[in-house]
This record gives C-alpha cells, sequence and structure tokens, in this order.
C-alpha cells in the first residue's frame, strides 16, 4: 500500500534516521546496507555474562565481519522497526532489508537509489545553510560534497579519537592496521594545515 501525506513524511524520516544511523554509528558501506538482512542482527551471551547485539557483514572482498551492535544503534533499530510496524528486535533469519523500501515488499533497494538518498540528504543540509546567510556558504559547500563514503570516513576518524586502532579496524573491516592508520594521518595533515594558516609570528619579508 502506497503512503500519502504525513504518513509517508514519517516513513521517509524514519528511514532517513536509520540509513544515517548505519553509516555513522555501524560504519557500513552502501553496499553493506543494500546486501544484508534484519536477520543478521544477532545477540550473544559474553565470559562476563552480559549480552551483546552484532551485526554480522560480509563486506569487500568476501570478507565476514562482526560489527558491535552499540545500544544507541539497538536503540535506533527499534525505534525504526517499531515505525515500520514491525516487532522492536528481529529474529533469527528475519528476510527483511536492513533498509526498507519506503512503498513495502521485501525486495532490497538498490545502490544507487540509496546514494540518492544520502545525496539528497547533504543537498538539502547545504540549501539550509545557505539560507541562513554568506557566513555559512563554505560550510555549504562542504556538505554538498559529502557522500556515504565521507560518513564512513568520518566515522572511522572519530572511532580512532577514542578507540584502539585494532577495533577500529576491525568494526571497518580493513585488512590491514596501516588502512585503518588513514584516519590518524588525516587528521595530523589537518592539525598541520590550521597550525601553519592560525599560529605564526608575521615577520615581515624584505
Amino acid at each position: 500500500m502506497r503512503l500519502h501525506g504525513a504518513g509517508a513524511i514519517a516513513s521517509q524520516a524514519a528511514r532517513y534516521r536509520w540509513l544515517f544511523s548505519l553509516l555513522y554509528i555501524a560504519g557500513l558501506r552502501i553496499s553493506e546496507v543494500c546486501d544484508h538482512t534484519m536477520g543478521d542482527f544477532y545477540w550473544r551471551r559474553g565470559a562476563d555474562g552480559k549480552e551483546r547485539w552484532w551485526l554480522a557483514v560480509r563486506g569487500k572482498g568476501e570478507k565476514d565481519r562482526s560489527i558491535r551492535a552499540t545500544d544507541e544503534l539497538v536503540l535506533e533499530l527499534m525505534r525504526y522497526r517499531s515505525a515500520n510496524g514491525l516487532p522492536p528486535l528481529p529474529r533469527e533469519g528475519d528476510p527483511l532489508p536492513l533498509l526498507l523500501p519506503l512503498i513495502g515488499g521485501a525486495k532490497p533497494m538498490g545502490r544507487s537509489a540509496v546514494h540518492e538518498l544520502i545525496k539528497n540528504v547533504f543537498r538539502e543540509t547545504a540549501t539550509r545553510l545557505r539560507a541562513l546567510g554568506p557566513d555559512h556558504e563554505a560550510t555549504a559547500a562542504h556538505v554538498e560534497k559529502a557522500s556515504a563514503h565521507w560518513m564512513r570516513h568520518t566515522a572511522g576518524t572519530h572511532q580512532s579519537d577514542n578507540m584502539d586502532l585494532k577495533a577500529v579496524r576491525d568494526n571497518l573491516g580493513h585488512a590491514n592496521i596501516a588502512t585503518t592508520s588513514i584516519y590518524i594521518h588525516t587528521e595530523d595533515d589537518k592539525r598541520h594545515d590550521q597550525t601553519s594558516k592560525e599560529h605564526k609570528l608575521g615577520w615581515m619579508h624584505p
């Protein structure tokens, strides 16, 4: 059944929120969003007796990994499923796509369609920033160029600020730690550029 009016807007908003949760909190690639199902979520009891949720992913190079489904991600999963009239948590083998089509059904969305959803959010955000005045043009231009890869890169950078690099590597599914280290190098380069620009004596040259 096709949604109309407020129902369609609410469903679209729920889908955008869940999509960006998958991109940032879970650090998924677009292909991973499209290729997995709700049944790929699972929980297991740790040696400490605590139950933790995970997301089983087959990523680049057909490499399998288990992504930590943080409390925040699980809450977003429950919110999204409830918005779609589903039980809060999926059962093992649940065949529904990780990202549900807006019109319903069990067929997963294509990568180009998901990519367009992401770009649409960034375009609209840039438009809102520009409406605030010329002081926001630089930020708007930056946001307008953002992508799913940018979200994943940002997630990796933020994780590397406070987490062991091996954990970040495993979360993102990198083949080796050298790939993960790029997030630290990127921050160093940014720090270098900002310091060069802002921290100077300003000697006059002859």
